[in-house]
């Protein structure tokens, strides 16, 4: 069974100026295991995909179609009790600020071990009276918790995890508070974790040894990721599947191998176009022409059309379906794309 299954998800927001369709019919799967990458420009609305996964839409947005499947059982219907019960014990996120996300008041060995007390049955009183003690005086030491917590601090290679569990956020450096969250993400063992952007604010080295990290601890506890980036060079190395996505749409989909080989729709060969590579250093990129659109009320069909060399007039009018281009494992959502086969 697949651990999470999207199917027509449509996340809107309501504004003095419109209708914002920040999701506007995706469709994912992920298997258990598997690292799954959603790629695109800034504003395609990666992150309000994330967001709709774990129930953190706020209003004026509101998910206003389709169903989010969590091993078979959909999250649409549960109550926040529930979803709160869900949220780090099933499915956990890593968010791409550590310093927004990271409470500075508390250590970080008081954050993973909180993480760990309310999704886990381990014994620990969390009451409210409880855990305002543990805010004034610390953790006990000898707590399960933050026994734990220390284990996971060693897990992601923070160095001397015993006496830096006692740590503040800002005694961290950029590299550690990263790994801090992603030790805080694993500290239930979540069947999926969801990375939105969790290397933006770092420098080359330390991101290869975050996503280095995310690698071994998804073979070491058999977790499946979402991987959420704009930068399709941390994509081909990471994830087994990729979903180009694009104002509200994932446009196209295929194993990571094969889309970088033979990219179909015009929006991911263009953002291939635009990178610099080592392999084949060419003098001059090729910038994408005109901009992302404004989700609200966008007129064409094919959200891409305006920016699209190879566009018709038929693009701007009729919507574009999902079509094999020469795998049954690579679909494009483009009318010049595969038009022999309909998936």
């Amino acid at each position: 069974m697949s651990v999470l299954e999207i199917e027509e998800l449509r996340t809107h927001f309501d504004t003095d100026r419109g209708v914002v369709k920040a999701v506007d019919g995706v469709d994912l799967t992920i298997e258990p295991g598997e690292i799954v990458g959603i790629a695109g420009e800034s504003g395609s609305g990666k992150s309000v995909l994330a967001k709709s996964i774990m129930g953190l839409i706020d209003p004026p947005g509101e998910i206003r179609q389709g169903d989010i499947r969590l091993h078979g059982e959909s999250l649409m219907a549960k109550s926040e009790k529930e979803l709160r019960e869900i949220r780090g014990k099933s499915v956990s996120i890593i968010f791409q600020n550590p310093m927004s996300t990271l409470n500075p008041t508390l250590t970080v060995g008081e954050q993973i071990a909180e993480t760990i007390r309310f999704n886990s049955d381990g014994g620990e009183s969390i009451s409210l009276s409880a855990e305002m003690k543990r805010k004034i005086l610390g953790s006990v030491k000898t707590s399960e918790s933050w026994r734990r917590a220390i284990e996971m601090l060693e897990s992601v290679r923070i160095p001397e995890p015993s006496s830096r569990v006692s740590n503040f956020p800002h005694q961290f450096s950029g590299g550690m508070r990263q790994r801090a969250l992603i030790a805080m993400a694993l500290s239930c063992e979540p069947d999926l974790i969801i990375a939105d952007e969790p290397t933006t604010a770092l420098d080359v080295t330390i991101e290869a040894q975050i996503l280095a990290e995310l690698q071994s601890l998804r073979e070491a506890f058999d977790t499946s990721i979402l991987l959420i980036t704009h930068d399709l060079a941390v994509i081909s190395e990471m994830c087994d599947t990729v979903n180009i996505m694009y104002a509200g749409e994932i446009v196209e989909k295929a194993p990571a191998d094969r889309l970088f080989q033979s990219p179909q729709h015009p929006y991911t060969q263009a953002l291939l176009s635009s990178m610099p590579s080592i392999d084949e250093p060419r003098a001059d990129l090729e910038p994408i022409s005109g901009s992302v659109p404004d989700l609200i009320d966008i007129q064409q069909a094919c959200h891409f059309a305006p920016r699209c060399s190879e566009a018709k007039p038929e693009c701007f009018e009729i919507d574009p379906e999902f079509r094999t281009v020469g795998d049954p494992t690579h679909t494009a959502a483009c009318l010049r794309r595969g038009e022999e086969e309909k998936q």
